[in-house]
This record gives C-alpha cells, sequence and structure tokens, in this order.
C-alpha cells in the first residue's frame, strides 16, 4: 500500500484553488497587451489634463496683473471726471500701453507716458507687466467733437457688446499673452457702465 503524498504536495479538489496555467499567469504580472492599453490611457489623461491646468495657471495669473491695475485706472478716471468735469482724453483701442503686442516677457511701466501722467495714477501692483492696457473715452452723444474725442471701437462693440450711453463715459481694455508659447492673446474690458471685468479667449 503506498503512503499518502505528503502535505505540502498534495493537490486540493477544490477547482477554484488549483494551481492551473491560467493562474501561474496571472501571478506573472501584466501582459504587453495590457501595459500597452494602461499607457494609452495615461496618455490622453495627461494629453486633457496638462493643458488644462496650464491654462488656469495662465488664467489666474492674467487676473492678478489685470484687476489691480483696473481698479488703479478706474479710481483716477473717476477722480479726473470730479476735478475737470470730463473724462481725460482717448487713447484709443490701439494705444495699448507699455506694448500693443504682449509676447509674454515683462515690460516695465516706468517712465509712465505723458497721457498717464496726466491722469496722475499710483500703480499699486507690480511695474512689470505682461499686458498692454489703453482707455476709450468719450461724449457719446457729441461723438469725436466731445471734450475727450472717441468713439467706441470694435473690440469694445463687437467682441463685448458695449453700447455707449447718453453721458459721459469711458472703458478700459487689456490685451494679454502671458506665455511666450502661444500665438494668441486674451482680452480683459470694464466700463464705467458696469465695473465688472469680462474677458474673452483666456488662458493665452
Amino acid at each position: 500500500m503506498l503512503a499518502a503524498a505528503p502535505a505540502a504536495f498534495a493537490f486540493s479538489a477544490d477547482p477554484a484553488v488549483r494551481y492551473t496555467a491560467a493562474v501561474r499567469r496571472r501571478e506573472a504580472g501584466f501582459t504587453l497587451v495590457e501595459l500597452l492599453v494602461a499607457l494609452a490611457v495615461i496618455s490622453i489623461l495627461a494629453a486633457i489634463a496638462i493643458p488644462s491646468f496650464f491654462g488656469e495657471t495662465r488664467k489666474a495669473r492674467a487676473k492678478a496683473e489685470v484687476t489691480p491695475m483696473f481698479n488703479d485706472l478706474r479710481i483716477r478716471m473717476e477722480q479726473y471726471l470730479q476735478e475737470r468735469g470730463v473724462y481725460p482724453d482717448t487713447l484709443g483701442e490701439s494705444g495699448l500701453y507699455p506694448t500693443d503686442s504682449p509676447d509674454g516677457a515683462l515690460r516695465a511701466l516706468q517712465p509712465l507716458p505723458d497721457p498717464w501722467k496726466a491722469l496722475n495714477i499710483t500703480i499699486s501692483g507690480p511695474d512689470a507687466v505682461r499686458c498692454g492696457y489703453t482707455w476709450v473715452s468719450s461724449r457719446s452723444n457729441l461723438g469725436a467733437t466731445g471734450p475727450s474725442p472717441g468713439n467706441a471701437g470694435t473690440m469694445a462693440t463687437g467682441t463685448f457688446g458695449f453700447t455707449p450711453p447718453g453721458n459721459d463715459w469711458y472703458y478700459l481694455l487689456a490685451k494679454c499673452r502671458m506665455d511666450p508659447n502661444h500665438t494668441g492673446y486674451s482680452w480683459y474690458f470694464t466700463s464705467s457702465v458696469n465695473s465688472s471685468i469680462f474677458p474673452n479667449n483666456e488662458g493665452q
């Protein structure tokens, strides 16, 4: 009579725990196909998440610059109106300072150009900026013959839907590019009619 096999070598009658070839393959790790599928999924997620992350970073950086600059300009525009009865002469939508072609590089604000000096503005934000800034002002009921001659431009009326009111008015524009690797521009708009800051094409 043969002796029973040692317990270490005994085979289970339960098929759920049998040491089959399929079990050995699973214990060996992922197959090449499984690894390729996992890498493809990771690549897709990265392609979606990374641009979104950097876009949000650029938006935050632009808002951090534009908001205090618009606040400084708005305060002085209103003070100028109280002191002189009119808003300062228009610069036009093309009168962007310190540059009309932002490229992601920081540019010094000082020394300020004469129209900014006449506004007697105090810059509370950084002394170097990546955006260009301008204002447009007028009395819409007098058009280009008003004391601050200027008409609303296409960026204000077309992109931001600005309608000049019947009394003195102004609006501020910022043209930004926060990343030198981008080719587009972000625009920001606020006005004497609505002090909210409205963006267009954010994240550039």
